[in-house]
């Protein structure tokens, strides 16, 4: 991601290639560790070679218990690919990002999760 780009800037790209739900949560979910952006523009090429058919999504979601709010990274894959590997990719992928995310000290902010759509 271009460091030249201001945070607005960077956010709206961001909105190039994931649909977000929320925006402004995850907008603020994001100031408070600007290395998302990093990792999300990381991650992107990972997923794009794992998950040619998805579609990526970023979420927040709220955990009550823990009084933790962070944001979600679905990947939706077709129901059949969900039902037929899309677990164990996304597994590979996990062991894969975990060197970036210790790097960039991205951990619980941005977790991915598998979801699906029917085609």
């Amino acid at each position: 991601m271009d460091e030249s780009l201001t945070f607005d800037e960077k956010f709206d790209a961001l909105g190039e290639y994931y649909e977000m739900k929320s925006p402004s949560k995850i907008k603020n979910q994001i100031k408070k560790n600007e290395n998302i952006f990093k990792f999300l523009e990381e991650v992107k090429s990972v997923l794009v070679n794992s998950f040619h058919d998805a579609h990526f999504c970023l979420e927040m979601n709220f955990e009550p218990e823990m009084d933790d709010e962070y944001i979600i990274l679905r990947v939706k894959v077709p129901l059949n690919h969900f039902h037929n590997g899309a677990r164990s990719d996304l597994n590979r992928i996990q062991k894969q990002l975990f060197p970036l995310r210790r790097e960039l000290n991205v951990h619980r902010e941005c977790l991915i999760m598998l979801g699906f759509f029917d085609v």
